[in-house]
């Protein structure tokens, strides 16, 4: 009953949040002014009546309320609205090129992850010791660089110097790699996953190797190490558990915040996910564009959130609920 109540209460939350988002996004876009008249100040051949006519097509020449209004609502039905530049749906371009992020996020996460654990175990196990030292310096050595930098290396070693995998794109512009089109995702997709898998590495390695040594030094991993349990067991099966839920948080805002890291990357490797198409929006004022990715990216961050505060009372029945 106290979890069906806290799940109500977190999804109200999060209704009232997801309308504030809403209002603050919409009032910053509309406030560089009219996008149709910034975009062709520059083109004299277009008429006034040609720009009153596209104004008039996106709504612009109506009031900023009213025009919320619309837009809200056309948002509630899953319509976000058709791209200026592209004359496309949104939602339609948000789904074909969110695919695409979602090809190197999710795989960049999850390995991340893996290697995190198994490097925060080992040096939890042998705490002050080289090899802690070792994994402690690596993981601060990545966190403290950036990401494009990274992603410059990359492609500076393994593209220019070596030539074994592509520096932009998601697909070959020729004939693909050994005439599969699978290999030659995979083969592209290699260097924007390192990129992400080393950044997500290195901090997940520093959260996690703290809370693991903290959690050794707790009363109940002492009785376990008493009652004879193999260190393994006691590690894997009690401290790891303890240990992953600050990490869940984490995780979750990486999951949350997968197209609103995205542009880094994508820009960097030419991608073409949702985050290059934000920034092009971005660059090109088309204001449905960057609403309808700007509130995707709220709303994944909101729902990862509430499945997080779910979790936790899974994971630690020790978290109260009244």
């Amino acid at each position: 009953m106290l979890v069906t109540q806290f799940i109500i209460r977190r999804l109200v939350f999060s209704i009232f949040l997801l309308f504030g988002v809403s209002v603050i996004v919409f009032a910053l876009v509309n406030a560089v002014g009219n996008p149709i008249e910034i975009l062709l100040a520059e083109r004299p051949g277009i008429s006034q009546q040609a720009i009153d006519q596209m104004t008039a097509y996106y709504g612009l020449d109506q009031p900023a309320t009213t025009r919320y209004l619309m837009w809200a609502g056309n948002l509630l039905q899953g319509d976000f609205g058709t791209s200026i530049i592209y004359n496309q749906p949104v939602w339609q371009m948000m789904t074909s090129w969110g695919l695409e992020t979602l090809k190197i996020q999710v795989p960049g996460i999850l390995i991340a992850l893996a290697l995190a654990t198994a490097m925060a175990v080992t040096a939890a196990m042998r705490q002050y010791s080289r090899v802690d030292f070792g994994v402690m310096a690596s993981a601060m050595l990545g966190q403290s660089l950036p990401g494009f930098f990274v992603g410059i290396l990359l492609i500076l070693i393994f593209s220019y110097w070596l030539g074994i995998f592509p520096s932009y794109g998601a697909y070959s512009m020729r004939s693909p790699l050994w005439g599969s089109h699978l290999l030659d995702a995979l083969w592209h997709m290699v260097l924007p996953v390192a990129m992400l898998t080393f950044f997500n590495t290195a901090a997940l390695t520093l959260l996690m190797r703290s809370n693991l040594v903290d959690i050794l030094r707790h009363d109940f991993v002492t009785a376990a190490r008493a009652s004879g349990l193999p260190e393994r067991r006691i590690i894997y099966g009690h401290a790891l558990r303890n240990a992953l839920i600050p990490v869940l948080t984490y995780l979750s805002l990486l999951f949350g915040l997968m197209l609103g890291t995205a542009p880094v990357t994508e820009t960097v490797f030419t991608w073409p996910g949702v985050g290059y198409l934000y920034i092009n929006a971005i660059q090109q004022l088309d204001y449905p564009v960057i609403l309808g990715v700007t509130m995707a990216i709220a709303v994944m961050l909101v729902v990862v959130t509430l499945l997080t505060d779910i979790a936790y009372v899974l994971i630690d029945p020790r978290i109260r609920l009244d």
